[in-house]
């Protein structure tokens, strides 16, 4: 699913669509990721990614823990900038990919 950001509505609506593709493979034990595809002003392109979770120890035995509140923190972020003017969610990786445009 692609969603292409040119207003306030299109951001809210992408959220919830994502958000709830998000939770979904977050119930089935999938861990997605955040892309950031960057393209700069003279056309060339990079990658940045990363799995809001958090690594630290919860307990004594060293059991990881994740929080959806961070998966949740970080879309509404990415959202919100100007420059994101695309979302995808890729369900077979799973993924959320941003496009952030430096035009």
């Amino acid at each position: 699913m692609k969603i292409e950001l040119r207003s306030a509505e299109d951001r809210k609506r992408a959220f919830r669509e994502i958000w709830r593709l998000v939770l979904n493979d977050l119930g089935k034990g999938r861990i997605p990721t955040y892309h950031i595809l960057h393209i700069e002003e003279d056309g060339s392109a990079d990658n940045h990614y990363m799995t809001p979770i958090s690594l630290e120890p919860v307990n004594e035995k060293g059991d990881k823990m994740i929080w959806v509140q961070d998966f949740e923190f970080f879309l509404k972020l990415l959202l919100l900038l100007e420059k994101i003017v695309e979302v995808e969610y890729d369900p077979k990786r799973p993924a959320v990919i941003f496009t952030y445009v430096d035009l």
